[in-house]
């Protein structure tokens, strides 16, 4: 899930600076979220206090923004008091988009060796990304998210490895806007950029088959063409990925949050866990602990020994006369059906499955084999052809069955791709809304349903 740096390869890195580091949003432990690491670049040892004002306040202002609003319990940040020598950011006077100097040029000897000037005056970026690679990794390895702020309040920033911003009085628009490139990998809308395809630009403009077909004609979605490149295609007219001071459209807010799925899980701790005992002759309490969206749009299912539960609720009471003798297997399966996303309609579908084995034996007492395990599907619908990729390796002894509406055993045909990943031919399935199972070693690992379009 955590991306994490290691100082194997560079040696520089094992000897970079530690840091203060200062919580700013605290929701859970850094392995079961997403973490954003705000850095300062050209604020010296006095000028901290100011930094970690600056750094909250952009973190305070990102979440009121859909979708992070929404996903904000998914979150943890941190400031890093990174210490320049001197105070600013670079100023080379050399951009040509601009009658130079803009602002006088300057050279202060900062840390991260943030500069405007690439390419044109307002972006912000540097020379030396390794700097920030090195900080992140002595000070939060575990970082999903990272921007930099530059102590200057000339307007400016910059998106790419790493999201650049100055202090300026637009800097959380600007934050924002940035991150949409950097952590939500959104492209541009204000002008084109070479840089291919993306969530919210593409050369496609069939309605009947553009990435975004599910949301054409709704909340301004269309198929608006670039200005500088008429074959290329964006799906908005003031988005904020155009002009600051919007929301995300809704595409864009569909690409952040599929970033957020493949990055977290919804389960935070389940419980009984894996090797717990407990008495399999009397009831058993089996409790799922989530992180909320705001609202909560996560959707539970329960299954035992195959057979759907009535709880729709994080926690169900398995009493010992639902149980058969020997094995039994227990599988909770939560997905988000957030309407930002269309689920419906959703190309992949994310979901994080537990599963317990509960042996009941004579003995009274059972050893609890407990596993989270994640899944995506795509696409869903399908046309006939679906995949399951695993967060983890499947095991070789895997079997696929679907049922219809009814009930009725359908016969699929399936095989594996590579060790995380299944391939299922549901060409000669009729149209409709079908339960998909998938055993592992005999047991069930995946309930779902799935659309053949």
């Amino acid at each position: 899930m955590k991306k994490s740096l290691f100082c194997l390869l560079i040696s520089s890195v094992c000897f970079s600076q530690v840091f203060e580091t200062v919580p700013i949003l605290q929701n859970g432990t850094n392995d079961k979220r997403i973490n954003i690491a705000v850095m300062g670049d050209g604020f010296t040892a006095a000028q901290q206090t100011a930094f970690v004002t600056s750094a909250q306040t952009t973190v305070n202002y990102l979440f009121t923004k859909s979708p992070f609003m929404e996903y904000k319990n998914y979150f943890n940040a941190y400031a890093i008091k990174v210490i320049s020598t001197e105070t600013g950011v670079k100023h080379p006077g050399t951009a040509t988009d601009v009658s130079e100097p803009v602002i006088p040029v300057s050279n202060p000897n900062n840390y991260l060796g943030s500069s405007f000037d690439f390419g044109v005056h307002r972006c912000i970026y540097s020379n030396t990304t390794n700097k920030v690679a090195q900080v992140l990794a002595a000070n939060l390895p575990d970082y999903d998210i990272t921007y930099i702020l530059g102590n200057s309040t000339e307007y400016g920033g910059c998106g790419g490895t790493y999201a650049f911003a100055s202090l300026n009085t637009s800097a959380n628009e600007v934050v924002v806007h940035e991150l949409g490139h950097s952590f939500g990998k959104l492209a541009d809308e204000y002008w084109f950029s070479g840089s291919g395809e993306s969530a919210n630009k593409t050369q496609n403009s069939n309605p009947a088959t553009i990435k975004w077909k599910n949301w054409i004609g709704a909340n301004g979605i269309g198929i608006y063409a670039h200005a500088e490149s008429p074959t290329w295609y964006r799906p908005h007219q003031s988005c904020e990925m155009r002009y600051l001071n919007q929301q995300f459209c809704s595409v864009c807010k569909e690409g952040i949050i599929e970033k957020i799925h493949a990055l977290v899980s919804p389960v935070d701790s389940y419980t009984p866990a894996n090797s717990s005992t407990v008495n399999a002759n009397s009831n058993v309490t089996f409790t799922v602990n989530e992180i909320l969206p705001i609202p909560n749009t996560l959707a539970n299912t329960w299954t035992l020994n195959g057979t759907p539960l009535a709880s729709t609720g994080n926690s169900v009471i398995i009493s010992t006369g639902q149980l058969n003798a020997g094995n039994n297997t227990l599988l909770f399966s939560v997905t988000d059906n957030n309407p930002l996303l269309l689920v419906t309609n959703h190309s992949t579908l994310h979901f994080t499955n537990i599963t317990w084995t509960l042996n009941k034996s004579s003995l009274g007492t059972s050893e609890v084999k407990a596993e989270e395990r994640r899944f995506s599907i795509y696409p869903n619908p399908s046309e006939g052809e679906l995949y399951i990729k695993g967060k983890q390796d499947f095991s070789k002894n895997i079997s696929v069955t679907m049922h219809d509406a009814s009930g009725k055993l359908i016969p699929v045909k399936f095989e594996m791709k590579d060790s995380s990943t299944l391939f299922v031919d549901i060409h000669h399935l009729m149209t409709g809304t079908y339960l998909l199972n998938v055993s592992e070693n005999k047991e069930q690992i995946i309930s779902h349903k799935i659309v053949k379009e």
